[in-house]
């Protein structure tokens, strides 16, 4: 695939997550030129009363990705807006999956496998508990 075919994977990937959000309750919006500027911008904020999520989306084919990068600028951002962070990766053929910043910088381990336990989106927006 491309370059135009992965950035047209990842922005759909966005774009279903932001339908998401809207579906269950929650104001989002896909962060225009998220991976263009020099900040540190996240892909996806939602926001339901006056508490803010963001996520960093990542798609992939591979079986592990090493995110170092992604964890550490969702940080800062999370650090100056006050939102609970999380980078969301889709392996092909497979749920969303969710990862708490806060648990991986706790543990200082920026790869994520298949076999990393990870939340629902249930679960990122309180609908139900950890169960993987």
């Amino acid at each position: 695939m491309g370059g135009a075919g992965i950035y047209k994977k990842g922005a759909d990937f966005e774009r279903k997550l932001v339908s998401l959000f809207w579906e269950n309750g929650w104001a989002a919006i896909r962060a225009a030129g998220s991976g263009t500027t020099k900040y540190p911008v996240p892909d996806v904020i939602a926001v339901k009363d006056s508490e803010i999520i963001i996520v960093e989306c990542k798609t992939t084919g591979k079986e592990k990705l090493y995110l170092k990068d992604a964890v550490q600028g969702l940080k800062k951002f999370a650090y100056i807006s006050g939102a609970r962070a999380y980078l969301s990766v889709k392996f092909d053929r497979e749920k969303p999956r969710f990862y708490d910043i806060c648990e991986l910088l706790v543990a200082e381990e920026y790869t994520i496998r298949k076999s990393t336990e990870y939340l629902s989106f249930e679960s990122l927006i309180g609908k139900q508990t950890r169960l993987l």
